[in-house]
């Protein structure tokens, strides 16, 4: 896997993290920030739909978990 995919994941990964720990906090101000997190991870998300990106299957692939897992915990978000 190349560099640029590695990082992806990392930063992917731990916005994951953030946004489970924000949503199981469930407070106030956790949930804005959970929104914040939660609407950057879809961006970075994003890379791995973009058609010819280069992308490996493997990464897109792991993309798409970390993509079905955020919406889970995004579900879980209170509604303003």
């Amino acid at each position: 896997m190349i560099r640029l995919e590695r990082n992806i994941l990392d930063q992917a990964n731990t916005l994951m993290r953030t946004l489970e720990d924000h949503v199981l906090d469930s407070d106030v101000d956790d949930a804005e920030q959970a929104s914040a997190v939660c609407r950057q991870l879809e961006a970075l998300l994003a890379l791995g739909k973009t058609r010819d990106s280069g992308m490996s299957d493997e990464c897109a692939g792991m993309l798409e978990e970390i993509e079905r897992r955020s919406r889970v915990m995004a579900a879980r978000l209170p509604t303003a």
